[in-house]
Parts: structure tokens; sequence; C-alpha cells
């Protein structure tokens, strides 16, 4: 089995955006690359359409292909995926409603909608195959649709799976993740975001990356959230030349001296730097969110495993987590007032005195923070095109 390295999987994610209007003969008449030749062979039926966008507003494009090993790569298959290309898939992205995944966990109901809509060609492909092994690449909304890839691949066993994305968000609660993490083995995943991308920095927690707990390949960008940093050709293509996956993930791992706790403590008071649109901020912001969830995992898991189910909005069930959590103890709601105070910092709006943490209000704050950075993510798609 031949691993994808990381030029090569990030060559075939950006390749696959031509696709989108085009056929594959068109693309081969005046020979433009898709980025996989000379390992994998792209049939003039190897793209498949997909829809996308929300309400009445499908849009039917290409979306991926998938194709044939070839040399190294022989009894081993490809499946790339795109991202959003226009404004109407980032309606996709929006709709933040869960549903059962091909593996029968929660996932985001955008993206699987997505999905459904090519999850046929995908197996009519591989029927009557016998693949040792499936690459799964995307970048962006593509690396969600990787994964679902993989989720629905590994479930039904079809073959070993390899993941590969590049500033893809997340596509699944902490159970598909943590699923996924083992069904594929964390060697198998390879996740690359840029540190200053806002699009892998959402949807907010329980949505989780993969593998589960793993830093993933970080590619160091300026500070402040940048929406140059989404970019296949600008950011992530020359992010990743000449490293393989072992140098990525030793240039990854965590700063151990960033404690979240002692981290909420000083935003509690108002102390520590928390910069307005800082990449790092938001970052401290989801350990912290998560890091205070966890205090109350009893709470978490009991809630995640009924009310996600019937419908409730994923921010709703934080904020009600959250202040459930400050009813518990009074350590625990001095840190939910800190996350509070830096989310405030982090907007760049002055930070309010909070006596009473109600659900409601943090239900508003939830929504200030996850509404500022889905803009700045929309920006970095309309930056894409």
């Amino acid at each position: 089995m031949a691993t994808l390295n990381p030029s090569q999987a990030a060559a075939i994610a950006s390749g696959v955006y031509l696709l989108r209007e085009s056929a594959v003969a068109e693309l081969r008449e005046i020979q433009a690359p898709l980025g996989c030749e000379g390992m994998f062979a792209v049939a003039d039926n190897g793209r498949f359409l997909g829809k996308s966008g929300g309400g009445p507003f499908k849009k039917i494009s290409g979306f991926g292909y998938i194709a044939a090993g070839e040399g190294q790569y022989a009894g081993e298959v490809l499946i790339a995926t795109r991202g959003t290309a226009q404004s109407l898939d980032w309606l996709s992205n929006l709709n933040i409603g869960m549903q059962l995944g091909p593996g029968g966990h929660l996932v985001h109901a955008g993206f699987h909608e997505v999905w459904k809509s090519f999850q046929r060609d995908i197996f009519d492909f591989l029927r009557g195959r016998n693949p040792s092994r499936i690459h799964c690449v995307g970048h962006s909304l593509g690396g969600a649709l990787a994964m679902l890839n993989a989720d629905a691949l590994s479930a039904q066993k079809v073959g070993e799976v390899s993941l590969y994305t590049f500033g893809a968000p997340r596509s699944g609660d902490v159970f598909y993740s943590r699923s996924m993490s083992k069904r594929l083995g964390a060697d198998n995943i390879h996740r690359v975001s840029a540190s200053s991308d806002p699009v892998p920095m959402i949807p907010l927690f329980p949505f989780c990356h993969m593998p589960f707990d793993g830093p993933g390949c970080v590619i160091q960008s300026p500070g402040l959230i940048n929406i140059g940093a989404h970019n296949m050709k600008r950011s992530y293509i020359p992010g990743v030349k000449d490293h393989t996956w072992e140098t990525l993930l030793e240039a990854s791992k965590p700063n151990e001296d960033q404690n979240v706790k002692s981290w909420l403590e000083q935003a509690a008071e108002g102390k520590g730097t928390i910069l307005m649109g800082s990449a790092s901020a938001l970052t401290m912001i989801g350990k912290a969110l998560r890091w205070v969830l966890a205090r109350v995992r009893d709470l978490l898991v009991g809630a995640l495993g009924v009310t996600l189910t019937i419908g409730a909005t994923v921010l709703d069930q934080l904020a009600w987590l959250l202040a459930k959590g400050a009813t518990l103890s009074v350590e625990l709601a001095r840190h939910v007032r800190g996350l509070l105070s830096a989310i405030f910092r982090f907007l760049g709006r002055a930070a309010q005195t909070v006596t009473n943490v109600t659900a409601a209000f943090l239900r508003w704050v939830l929504d200030l923070l996850y509404t500022s950075v889905s803009t700045m993510a929309r920006r970095a798609l309309a930056y894409l095109n």
C-alpha cells in the first residue's frame, strides 16, 4: 500500500475543482492536470454530479471523480471531491441540523444531503471491484464529503480507507469522530489545516475533528484569521511542499504550556492577551469550551444522546449545557464567565458583567461568535473563487 504524500494529496484536492463544470474528456483535450496523473486513471465516466444549496436553490454540478489506480497504486481506488466553488454551496454548510450518517452516527445535515446526491455513483463504480485501499481526498466542503465517503466505505468494509483533507470543516459529533478514528486508524487520517483558516474552526463543538483528540497537521500562518489561508494554491499547496506526514505532525504538536484552566481564570479577570480576530484566541476558546463541557461529562453524554436526535439546535444545546455547568459549582460558573469574557474580547466587544449565567444569554453570545466566524468563513470561500 502506497500512501499519498502531502504534495500529491494537495495537488489532487486542488485539481478536482476543474471538474465542476467541465467533463473529463474536455480537460484531457486541453491537457489540464487533475493532480493524479501517473497514479490513478480517470475514465470519461469517472466524474460524478451532486446537488448543493439550500431549499429550492439546489444546483447540480460536478462534485468529483472516482478513478482506478495504476502503477504502484494498481488495485486501489481514488475518490476526490471538490469544495465550495460558488455561494450556493455555502448554503449547504449553514444547514446545521444533524442526521444519521452512513456509519450510523450524527453528522452535519447539509454535508450529508450533498453526499447523498452522489453516493450511488460511488457504489456503482465499486460494484464488482475488490480494492485493497480507497483514498478519499478533498478540500473545504470537499473534505467534509471525503469524510462521509470514508465513513460509508469503512462501515461497509469495502476496503481499507485512507483519508486526506485540507481546510475541512468539522462534519460530525464526538461519537462520529471517535468511531471513525477507530475504524480507519489514526495513521490513515491525514487532516491538514492552516492556523488562520476560519473554515476548519466551524461548526462549533459538539462537532469534532478527526482523528479524535488529535491535533492533525497544522500549517502555521499569520496570527489573525485570514481568509486567504483557506486557498489551496496560495496556502495549502506551498504549506505542505517538501513535507512528509511525519514532519507535518511534528511541527503541529500542541504547546504544552497552554493551560486551559489558567487561561480561563485570566480571562475571567480581564487579563491575558486576547486580540480581536486572533486565530490563537479562537483556538483557545474552542479548547476552553470543550474543557468546561468535559467537567460536566455525564450531563453532556446524556444530553447529546437524547436531545440532539429530536431536532434541538447545536447552539441551544451548548447554551443549555454551559448554563447547567454554571449551576454545578462556583468554580465552573467562574470558568463559564471567563469563557464569555474571552468571546467578547475576541469579537472586539466590551466585556459585560454577568452575575446570572442563563441559557438565553449564553445562546445569544454563542450566536454572536458563530455568526462572526461563519462570516469570515464565507469571505474565505468567496476569496477561493
